[in-house]
Order: structure tokens, then sequence, then C-alpha cells
């Protein structure tokens, strides 16, 4: 009864402040913009039947974003600089003045207020806003609200208009099929293409020509996209007739840049296949997007408190989640976006525990997750982000119907995994790591049941982030790097690695592909027996994982035979084995030993090709010890001047062994 009774407080309150507004409309002067384009567009706000007094006038909410993001949104609203982006200005049909300011937490809202004297029905405000659109080229519905008043609440505008958001021409073309397939065996091959911006360049109609490796591959004829193709196409039931690495490749006459991946044909039968991911990104539904943050009363005055003018503090406590962009985007769109563009194979959302994420909140984010369930083609888990301190961990479920342990009624590590032994259900919580502040707690208690595996890689290593240029290895080197998965393996942590993006634009798994498409991180790779909750479940928890930096490199990594995870016994010194198919030319691959004492580099090569495999023996091996596997590839941009480097890597889960006498 209590979650319930909070729930309705919030929803009332929410009615309060934003109550529905149904005689007047409002019409944008423009109803489709070029994405990141410069406009000027003048919103017309036509009163109906209820006139607007002294201190009354219209008000807006626009994605604006700060720090590595800020370019990609739109301009932020300003009233004092007519030549400066995002200059607001007003004025009425009938001549009054009005009084445009601009405000809210991120900056993103402003407002037009009648100073002075009366509007009646029939008259108009007109708002002038003049700036660059947003990037991502989805339907921006404006956030709009009108106050008849000085003494009354704002009230939503009913039907407000919509400005559609077109993407660029082509940029980027993606190729993907399954990364592990048998002799024969059909398959499907998709190709996407994305813009600049890395949205989906629904107005391509160029011609493309595909290439195998394998000669004895029969490919399609040559062919040109179409307007049903909407920037993607897939092939059907084509066949690799001989083993090996082989991938298939994309030639077109336009200056496009390509991004493929090698699968790994078998002759014989496959035990795992390796299923590409993102486990961690937020969207505005985490807080179920609300616009102008209606937040619950916190005494009995029937004031409803306006979150936008918070000090910020307070703010965060309540809000400090969400897409952090004004909650915008949609959990039903970031699906889509995994699933139809960028083709993951899985993905679970993961909103941040704020207060505004409640029992609603999370139902919402669970039923969109069972929406796009697809078992074979795309899983989805159940998940979201404790958020305590600088210790923030990703709680993931695989099944729907479990609890959300929030950071307020459970403010530490140990608190949250005694509520997931009550709770009795399968769980498992992957260290976020963010900041490397000295003083964090993140590998101070030892838990292989609950944290099985982790994010080594996210956008907090993109150059974006951490300026001046990408840090791959930021949380991976450093035994005495207190924030490092080498000072946890060798604290007795038994961690496996997965990558993520923690994406707040409702684009998971999405990679740099061109100097336009930041906040960009890694990719969750599994190996599982099938794409679905059980298998995929079941390699997680067994640590059949491996990180990339983005990019979808092949990566097999065994101890006598034992997959990436394991914990194995040897009497004999270990056959080592590894094999690895990059998306680019292979810079170096190693192995790297922990014995107890050093980490140390026991076999590494420098292949001047794409692929490599290899098979060695640790002749040193006489004590318990554990091994990963760690690629580097050559750089996506040699040579050139003012660009930084990106050397995609990717980096296996150790494989632990017992020295058996």
């Amino acid at each position: 009864m209590g979650v319930k009774r909070s729930i309705l407080l919030i929803c009332l309150a929410t009615c309060c402040i934003m109550a529905q507004q149904d005689s007047g409309t409002l019409h944008a002067s423009i109803e489709q913009a070029l994405a990141g384009s410069l406009q000027e567009i003048t919103f017309t706000y036509t009163l109906g039947d209820e006139a607007i007094t002294e201190g009354g006038g219209i008000r807006f909410e626009f994605p604006v974003a700060y720090a590595e993001t800020e370019f990609l949104f739109w301009s932020k609203p300003q009233t004092k600089e007519a030549d400066l982006l995002g200059f607001v200005s007003a004025m009425t049909s009938t001549g009054q003045d009005l009084i445009c300011t601009s405000y809210g937490i991120a900056g993103g809202i402003f407002q037009c207020m009648l100073p002075r004297g009366t509007l009646n029905a029939g008259d108009e405000i007109l708002v002038s806003y003049k700036g660059v659109v947003q990037s991502l080229a989805r339907n921006f519905k404006v956030r709009a609200e009108i106050k008849t008043s000085a003494d009354k609440p704002w009230d939503k505008i009913v039907n407000p208009p919509h400005i559609k958001i077109l993407p660029h021409d082509a940029k980027t073309m993606i190729a993907t099929s399954p990364a592990d397939l048998r002799v024969d065996e059909p398959f499907d091959l998709a190709i996407v293409v994305l813009d600049k911006f890395g949205n989906l360049a629904s107005g391509f109609r160029g011609n493309v020509r595909l290439q195998s490796t394998d000669k004895l591959t029969i490919l399609p004829e040559a062919y040109t996209f179409t307007e049903e193709d909407n920037g993607k196409r897939l092939f059907r039931n084509l066949k690799y007739r001989t083993p090996g690495f082989q991938q298939i490749s994309i030639k077109t006459a336009d200056e496009i840049k390509t991004s493929i991946h090698y699968s790994w044909v078998s002759e014989s039968e496959i035990k795992f296949r390796r299923y590409f991911g993102d486990t961690h990104f937020h969207t505005g539904s985490g807080t179920r997007n609300r616009g102008f943050f209606g937040a619950a009363p916190k005494s009995h005055d029937h004031h409803s408190a306006d979150i936008n003018v918070l000090p910020l503090k307070a703010f965060q406590h309540l809000n400090a989640g969400g897409d952090h962009r004004g909650n915008f985007t949609t959990a039903e769109e970031a699906y889509t976006y995994a699933k139809e563009v960028v083709r993951l194979d899985f993905a679970s959302a993961s909103e941040h525990d704020v207060a505004l994420f409640d029992n609603e909140a999370w139902d919402i984010s669970q039923s969109t997750s069972e929406r796009f369930y697809e078992p074979g083609r795309f899983t989805t888990l159940f998940a979201y982000e404790w958020t305590a301190g600088i210790t923030h961990h990703i709680v993931m479920y695989k099944d729907p119907g479990l609890k959300v342990f929030n950071r307020r009624d459970y403010p530490d590590l140990l608190s949250l995994w005694q509520a997931l032994d009550e709770q009795g259900r399968p769980a498992l919580t992957l260290p976020h790591l963010t900041w490397d502040f000295e003083e964090h707690t993140n590998w101070n208690h030892i838990n292989n049941v609950y944290r099985r595996i982790g994010e080594i890689y996210s956008l907090w290593n993109g150059r974006y982030l951490v300026q001046p240029g990408d840090e791959p290895q930021r949380f991976e080197l450093g035994k005495d790097d207190k924030w490092s998965y080498q000072h946890a393996w060798s604290k007795g942590h038994k961690i496996g690695v997965v990558g993520s993006t923690d994406n707040h634009l409702g684009r998971p798994g999405a990679n740099n592909y061109t100097i336009y498409t930041q906040h960009t991180g890694g990719l969750a790779a599994v190996l599982s027996k099938a794409n679905n909750r059980d298998q995929l479940w079941n390699a997680l928890e067994n640590r059949r994982t491996y990180a990339t930096s983005g990019t979808r490199i092949y990566l097999d990594f065994t101890v006598n035979g034992h997959p990436m995870g394991s914990e194995i016994e040897s009497h004999d010194h270990p056959v080592i084995a590894g094999r690895a198919g990059g998306t680019n030319k292979l810079e170096k691959i190693e192995v790297i030993k922990y014995d107890g004492e050093d980490y140390t580099t026991i076999y590494s090569s420098t292949p001047n090709s794409a692929v490599a495999e290899f098979t060695t023996t640790d002749q040193e091996f006489d004590s318990d010890c554990f091994y990963y596997f760690r690629i580097t590839q050559t750089s996506e941009v040699p040579g050139r001047l003012w660009t930084f480097p990106t050397h995609e890597m990717a980096w296996s889960s150790p494989i632990w062994v017992t020295a058996k006498k």
C-alpha cells in the first residue's frame, strides 16, 4: 500500500503542476529540419477561451546537453545576445511586451511572460528561436506549457507540434553476420547505412557489390538501395563453403567508410557461438520522460516543487539519471536502434536508481525489454544501475518481476548483496568504473557469487570524456592501481570482463564511426549455446565473456581446452591457445599471466594480418595462476594530422588455473 500511495501522490502532484490545457493551439513554422542544421523557428500560440493576464505566459523545454555531447543537441536557449546561437525573442499580435528568460538545471527551458495587461481569445504569442537543432534523427515533440496568470499553475499544451529531424547523407556502411558458422550453414548478411551522426541514412540510394574471402561463396549481384530499404538491406541464405576465418566486404562507388568483421567457419559442431551486445545504456524512460520535471510536494502546503529551480544537489537526488539530457529519449527507441540499426544480438537498458525511477518506471522498463525479446534473434535482460557514491554497479536479472534495491535504502555493496540473497533469484552485479578517485571502495569486498563479470571498457575510456586521447587500458593495467582489474584480480576477485557503452543518447552499441559519433563505448561478447535468456545467462554466470572497445572483434581463448572464465586444475604445463579476427590489422596479440606476485607477458606476436592463431605452453607453470588474452589493432586513422588514434582492443575473461601436485 505504501508504494501505491507514493505513486498516487506523485501522479496527483504531476497533474496539479501539468494540467491539460485544451483551448489554445500551438504551431511551429517548420515541420522538419536536417540533423545538426541551423534553423530559425517561430512558435505561434493562439489563445483559446481563457485569457492570459499579468504574470502569465508560455514556456518551452528543449533537449540541450553539456560537456562531450553539447554540440549534438539543440543550442542552449539564451535571451541576451541576438547574434549568438540559441537566441530567443517574443512578441504578441497585439503589440504588448513580453519578458523572456532562460533557466533550468541544464539550461534548456525558456519562458516568455506578460508583465502587464491582458491577452484575449484569438490573440497570439509568437516566440522565435535561432539555433542548431539536435543531431539525433528522431521526431522532436515540442514541450510547451501555458500559465494564464501569476497565481495559476503551468498547464501542458495539448497536441503540440512535432518537428521531424532528418538524417544526413551516408558516411558509414556496416555489414554484420553471425560470428560463428559451420561450412554450408545458411546465414543472413545485414548492411546498414549511417550518416555522420550515427543516424540511419534512410535516403541512401547507392549501389553496392559484395566480395568474399571465400571464393566458393555464391554472392548476389550488385544491389542498388531503394526507398523501401530505408537505409538497411538483408541478404539472405548466404553460405561459406571453406573453413577458417572468412568475411564479406562491401564495395561502393560512394566515398563511404565500411565496417566489416570476420566469422569463424567450422567443419565440426559448434559448442559456443559469439553474440555481441550492450548491457548498459540509459534513456528518459527511466524517469517516465517527464517534461518540466514535476516533483511531489515535500509538505502539505499543496504547492508542488519545480525541480528546475531546485539547487543542483537536491535535483541530483531526485533525477540524476535518465538520459541526462532532459529525458527526451525512450527505451523503445533505444532498443530499436540496438536491434534494427547496429544489429546487436542482446541488450539491456539499465536506468539509474534515482527517486523518479519508481515502481511505475521500473515496470515500463521491464515491459519494454519484454516486448523486444525475440529468442534466436534478439535477447533482452532486465537491469538498472545502482549508483551509491562512486561504486556504481549494474544490477542485472534474467527474469522480470524482481525488485530495484536503490542506493538510498541500500547504500553499500554489502547491503545490496544481502538484499539479493534474501530475494533468492538469479542476479549479477557488474562494477561500472568512472572517475579514478583514490577513495573508491569497489574492490574492498570480494563477492564471486554476484560479481561474476564487470565492465573493463565503456565511454569512460573514450577521448570525449578523458581528453585528449582514448585510454582503452585505463581500467586494466596496474597491480597497485586501486581502480584496475589487475589490482582486483590480484586480490582474489574472480571477475570476467565485458564492454559496454553507458550511452545516454538512446544509441546503445554505437561506435565512433566518425568524429561526430561521440558518447560511444564498448561491446560485450558472450560465448553461448544459443541466443536466448537461459543460455546467455548461463554464459554470463560462467564468465564466458570478453570485452571489445566497440567493434566486433572475434576472440577465442582456451587453457587445456577450457573456455575463458573457467576455473580449472592442471597437473602439467598448461596448453594455451588463442584465435583472433580483427576489424583491422592486428598490431599485437598477448597472453598475460599472473602468478601471485607479478603480471608478465608469456606470449606475444605482431601479426601482419587481421587474423591470427597460436598455441603455446607455459613451461614456467609451478603454482596457482591465471591467464588472459589481449589484442590491439592498428590505428583506424594512421598518419592523419589533428586526429586522435583509435586502437581498437579486445580482452578475454581470465582463466584461473590451480596447480595440482
